[in-house]
């Protein structure tokens, strides 16, 4: 694909801007039952609301310090758009932010580990924060796994928080730290002292 602009590049992935029109899109994937399952979203999207969502991430993600960096997820073999992934309520103050990721597309392959990862380098080695945490569902067992490998690490269950498919579930939590993050990619480009 032609005119992508691609942020970070990793092996196979790479991550670049949200794309306006790739609004319908986005909603199409977010609506997907496969998707849906692993998000805490309960509302119908479409191309509108999507669109909305993009100009208020946009406006966020340009703002001198940024309170969010969301980015399409791409697969480097074809330029293909996969999903999102982004950094939420960055707050430069204390150094953190909060994680999320969707694929809509090529799920089970890795390809969302490596986004996890590259944007875990964009927050650690561009916006230098010290800490990221997620919220995953306790069912998705997949999702855990992933993070897992991109770095996060268990931080503890908030108990009968989550009241999905009928019933109460714990939320996981899980954090990175920047101390511990290994094999950046934006590192050997940043600024160093003499």
């Amino acid at each position: 694909m032609s005119g992508v602009e691609y942020l970070i590049e990793g092996e196979r992935v790479a991550l670049g801007p949200l794309r306006r029109d790739l609004a319908a899109t986005y909603a199409r994937w977010l609506n997907r039952p496969d998707v849906r399952v692993g998000l805490s979203h309960l509302g119908i999207l479409e191309e509108r609301t999507e669109e909305a969502w993009i100009d208020d991430m946009l406006k966020s993600d340009a703002a001198h310090h940024p309170k969010t960096a969301t980015f399409t997820v791409y697969d480097r073999r074809d330029g293909e758009p996969l999903g999102t992934c982004g950094l939420m309520d960055v707050d430069h103050h204390h150094g953190r932010a909060r994680f999320g990721i969707f694929l809509g597309e090529r799920r089970g392959e890795g390809l969302g580990t490596e986004a996890t990862r590259l944007t875990l380098d964009w927050a650690f080695n561009h916006l230098s924060l010290r800490n990221v945490l997620l919220e995953v569902m306790p069912w998705n067992a997949g999702g855990i796994r992933a993070y897992e490998r991109a770095g996060f690490k268990p931080a503890g269950r908030r108990r009968d928080a989550i009241l999905m498919h009928g019933r109460r579930w714990e939320e996981v939590y899980m954090d990175a730290v920047a101390d511990e993050f290994t094999g950046s990619v934006l590192a050997g480009r940043m600024p160093r002292a003499e």
